[in-house]
């Protein structure tokens, strides 16, 4: 039995073009197609004027962080999953990346496997 996760709706926000070809990339070989934000303004705005069903945010990015996002997000009551993405594989940052409201991170370089773990979790979740 095949799970059906092509009408998902994705934001990926990062500022480095690599990094969002390559979950452009990865997300398309799930049948989705994801929407992505070159800044933390631009995904801020984009999150106010669509659902998603996940957020995929870089910590640093210019503008607002990814920090001051999901502080937002959570400020204003908006529940959606939200992963904190980042190259620092450092225990302190992901603590407090938790502590700000995200629900889980996902570390640079992006592993397709994991990726799409989160991907499936998040929709078995939603259902």
């Amino acid at each position: 039995m095949s799970v059906d996760i092509s009408s998902m709706k994705i934001l990926v926000a990062d500022d480095s073009r690599p990094i969002r070809l390559v979950m452009k990339t990865y997300i398309s070989q799930l049948g989705i197609e994801a929407e992505f934000a070159e800044t933390g303004d631009e995904a801020y705005e984009k999150l106010n004027s669509a659902g998603y069903d996940l957020v995929i945010l870089d910590i640093h990015m210019p503008g607002m962080s990814g920090m001051e996002i999901i502080s937002k997000m959570r400020e204003k009551g908006m529940k959606t999953p939200t992963m904190a993405m980042t190259a620092e594989d450092d225990s302190p940052l992901l603590a407090q990346c938790l502590e700000a409201g995200f629900n889980s991170f996902l570390l640079k370089p992006i592993l397709k496997e994991e990726l799409f773990h989160i991907i499936l979790k998040t929709h078995k979740n939603i259902k």
